[in-house]
């Protein structure tokens, strides 16, 4: 519809600029004048051809994503709040060396309410303490501290507060080690907060401390930290090129869960991409990675990736047998999420085949598992594919 107005108005114009131009010459206008005239219409229609081929392409995506049957692509993510929280350091360091045995008493008790999960009995301690005018040393224990007891309780504003009183502080100390801790608690914080410009922020300027302190474990990590967060970001150029990065920091101590996680990540945007071989080699290692570790839920999720990537490449048996695979470790885990999404694959696949009848008897019983979860976004994504199989198999 679009393209038939544009392609209308392109006519229209095109006939009014030989008239308009035309009358001009008549008139004897100069030539300067009818040159630049020319040229602002010419402009025009370039714009609107543009648009117009723009609009065309858009079409032409739509049309053919019409009837497809659809999957469930899996991105690994450390569990968010839970593991964020449990990533959140602690400086303690210099804590024998504090002579007040009123202050040192505080701190101890400080960091066992914490360790206990009393957040608030920890910070009214840790007030206490500040009032007893503590050393830097003893105050940056302090602000650390009460910004991790508040971000446990979810008051993230003030956690960042704190930990900016924490930065200016080892800043003018030029104290690496703690920045460290600063830094990688801020961004978690930031995260928390669903602020992920802000945890960017953080984790650049951690990359340039790790640098300057020549800790390659260190720059592994947090760009496998900053990959992972351009690709919740969506930008996944950005994504790529940093978990790019972090993997080719070969013989460096990392984390194999969040390297396969990362493979994994990265496996779904060279997908994304139209580089299937390219995502099918990451996704082996990732899911030796997790074999090797023992980590059947999420060995399950990557089966179910590589067999959504033997898909789209078209070899359906292979990619059968991949999500029949990850059902029978959902299944033996009892990870209901997990069943539905395989059987909403399977269903894919036999969709795809054109054997439409079973294709909904798998959407139906991963219809039934979504509703028992209530996973609102995925019943409709569900049902849409029963009602397109149904349309499929007619009267």
């Amino acid at each position: 519809m679009w393209s038939d107005i544009i392609l209308i108005l392109l006519v229209l114009i095109f006939i009014l600029s030989i008239i308009k131009i035309s009358s001009d010459l008549r008139r004897g206008r100069p030539t300067r004048w009818i040159i630049k005239e020319g040229i602002i219409l010419l402009a025009i229609l370039i714009g609107l051809i543009i648009v117009d081929i723009r609009v065309i392409k858009e079409s032409r995506v739509k049309e053919k994503s019409v009837g497809k049957s659809e999957g469930f692509s899996i991105t690994l993510k450390r569990d968010r709040t839970k593991k964020l929280l449990s990533q959140l350091q602690d400086y303690t360091e210099g804590l024998e060396n504090v002579e007040d045995p009123q202050l040192r008493s505080l701190l101890r008790q400080g960091l066992e309410h914490k360790t206990n999960a009393e957040y608030s009995e920890a910070l009214d301690l840790c007030r206490q303490a500040l009032d007893l005018n503590p050393e830097e040393e003893e105050k940056l224990i302090l602000l650390i501290l009460m910004g991790n007891c508040e971000s446990n309780l979810k008051k993230y504003d003030l956690a960042i507060n704190y930990y900016f009183q924490a930065e200016r502080l080892a800043q003018q100390r030029e104290d690496d080690t703690v920045l460290v801790a600063i830094f990688s608690n801020l961004a978690l914080a930031f995260q928390l907060k669903d602020e992920l410009d802000g945890a960017l922020r953080s984790y650049f300027n951690l990359l340039k401390l790790f640098r300057k302190m020549r800790d390659e474990s260190g720059q592994k990590n947090t760009l496998a930290q900053i990959g992972f967060l351009y690709q919740m970001k969506g930008e996944e150029d950005s994504a790529s090129f940093y978990h790019e990065r972090s993997l080719e920091k070969a013989g460096t101590e990392f984390d194999p869960l969040v390297e396969a996680a990362q493979m994994n990540n990265l496996a779904l945007i060279y997908r994304s991409k139209g580089l299937p071989d390219s995502a099918l080699t990451l996704q082996r290692q990732a899911l030796l990675l997790f074999q090797k570790v023992g980590d059947k839920k999420n060995e399950a999720s990557v089966l179910s990736n590589i067999g959504l990537t033997y898909q789209e490449m078209g070899d359906l048996k292979k990619a059968l047998d991949y999500h029949q695979k990850a059902y029978e470790i959902d299944t033996a885990i009892g990870e209901l999420m997990g069943q539905a999404g395989d059987l909403t694959n399977i269903g894919s696949v036999l969709e795809q085949n054109g054997d439409f009848v079973q294709a909904k008897q798998f959407y139906q019983r991963a219809l039934s598992l979504f509703e028992k979860l209530e996973a609102k976004r995925e019943i409709e994504f569900v049902r849409k594919n029963i009602q397109r199989v149904k349309e499929k198999i007619g009267p």
